[in-house]
């Protein structure tokens, strides 16, 4: 009678061991393919504010392998403004600011281009970063001529992006 209690003992652990192995191969070919990469879990956004929205961003490392953000932004104010400086802060706390002279008429888009040379980041890395844009509004009431003398506004956001590579 005891031999039968040693085969139910063995017949109970070979069946759930087999179960332990196959779960075992499931999690390895899981881990393979990157499924539990936390950075493909982090969403990609580009957030500043409604009526002057971010409508699409990339940040990819050039032929040198300097980073650069490119993104676009879309005026919905109302009225034409003039961007006189862009402030992009990056996850390592470090600033880079661009000047700019550019009017963006209403229901307009304007790409923003800038090399990020100090920021140290790798392909396939997530940034986060904080962005601020200046402008003076150029509405018929305020500024109608769009001179640089009217009232400066500040918008923040911020950017979270992979980095990839620029394709050749």
């Amino acid at each position: 009678m005891s031999s039968k209690k040693g085969q139910a003992a063995m017949e109970y652990l070979m069946t759930y061991g087999w179960a332990i192995v196959a779960l075992v191969i499931v999690i390895a070919a899981l881990m393979a393919t990157g499924a539990f990469n936390p950075s493909y879990l982090i969403a990609e956004e580009c957030t500043l504010q409604p009526d002057l929205s971010c409508t699409s961003h990339v940040l990819y490392l050039d032929t040198g392998g300097t980073p650069t953000l490119e993104f676009r932004i879309n005026n919905g104010l109302g009225y034409d403004i003039m961007l006189t400086s862009v402030k992009v802060t990056s996850s390592d706390n470090v600033p880079y600011d661009t000047s700019y002279d550019v009017v963006i008429p209403q229901g307009t888009t304007s790409d923003i281009i800038m090399q990020l040379d100090e920021m140290l980041t790798h392909k396939d890395e997530v940034e986060r970063m904080k962005v601020s844009l200046k402008y003076i509004s150029c509405a018929p009431e305020v500024n109608p001529d769009c001179l640089s003398s009217g009232p400066e506004h500040v918008v923040s956001g911020r950017i979270v992006a992979h980095t990839a590579e620029e394709d050749v």
